[in-house]
């Protein structure tokens, strides 16, 4: 059975991509190593006083180009679900007016260890767009590299002197190759046959899409919206928002309200009130299974009456004496 990947043409600081966030991970949750996901860096802005036609010297340009990108995030962030938070959004400087920054520290990421790339994008969009940093500064890069796991040394190396600037220059080329004009974009291939499609997509789509590919053969998990699935859902990613949850199981917006007031009431979650929406992280009592719980509790109590005959033993020997 031939291999299916995805590839998302994206660049770290494009909203709708930040949007696709809950799809992807659906897949990477319903269809586990069947499916592959990569991610091609595009560079959305090179320079955001040339992005909107504003008038004025280039301070008054960038302030005006970030509020004006603040309202755009707030629409789509109203259509894809996927919360943001805008307060003293402040993206671009004069100092720092470019997304490329971002780009080229994924690929230096990719070239240290391409599964932590991921994550390292995913901390990327999760910073620029909850967290209100400006994440194209080269300490908060090195900052968030950190926090997924990469050596900082090691992550500056490759940003400043490796080969990252290149391969950004390579995907951007890819991008030309394939026709993409805006982001997000997919090429979704086996070894004999790819499809393209532009913008933001839904699940459904990618159902399709990989079931075509296959002759049916590749298909997604089938799991009920329980509280133990979602749950293990949770324990795999740690932190997440309401809608990704909806996406995955299938859920309308009410339904997993009630299941994630139901996940917080019993301790499993805690919620934040971050921008527009909620984030969910995980609580430490949930992060081991149940039945890893029971496991330990049982090899505990098998010790402890392992140990009484001994104790026994030792009192009724003392009494003989």
């Amino acid at each position: 059975m031939d291999k299916i990947t995805i590839y998302q043409f994206t660049d770290p600081v494009c909203v709708w991509c930040w949007g696709n966030e809950p799809v992807m991970r659906a897949i990477d949750y319903l269809y586990g190593n069947k499916v592959g996901v990569e991610y091609i860096m595009g560079g959305l802005i090179e320079e955001i006083s040339t992005l909107y036609d504003i008038k004025g010297n280039k301070r008054q340009i960038i302030e005006k180009a970030n509020s004006l990108m603040a309202e755009n995030w707030l629409s789509a962030s109203e259509r894809h679900g996927m919360p943001v938070n805008t307060r003293h959004m402040a993206l671009f400087s004069e100092r720092y007016p470019s997304s490329f920054p971002q780009n080229i520290a994924f690929e230096a990421a990719h070239r240290i260890d391409p599964t932590m790339a991921k994550r390292f994008l995913r901390r990327i969009r999760e910073a620029t767009f909850i967290e209100s940093r400006r994440t194209s500064q080269i300490d908060v890069l090195i900052e968030l590299a950190a926090e997924v796991g990469f050596d900082a040394a090691r992550f500056i190396d490759e940003y400043t002197a490796g080969q990252a600037q290149h391969d950004f220059s390579n995907a951007r080329m890819k991008c030309r190759r394939n026709g993409i004009t805006g982001f997000p974009s997919y090429l979704i291939k086996n070894d004999s046959t790819k499809i393209t499609l532009g913008g933001y997509q839904n699940l459904s789509t990618f159902h399709t899409i990989i079931g075509r590919l296959s002759e049916g053969k590749i298909k997604p998990r089938r799991l009920g919206p329980s509280i133990a699935n979602i749950t293990d859902f949770m324990r795999r990613y740690q932190r997440v928002y309401p809608v990704e949850i909806e996406v995955t199981f299938g859920l309308d917006r009410d339904r997993t309200d009630l299941m994630i007031e139901e996940l917080i009431r019993a301790g499993k979650l805690t919620a934040e009130n971050v921008g527009n929406g909620r984030r969910l992280t995980i609580t430490e009592a949930a992060k081991v299974p149940r039945i890893t719980r029971r496991i330990k509790h049982n090899q505990q109590e098998h010790k402890a009456s392992s140990h009484k005959p001994e104790v026994a033993t030792a009192q009724h020997s003392k009494a003989k004496d």
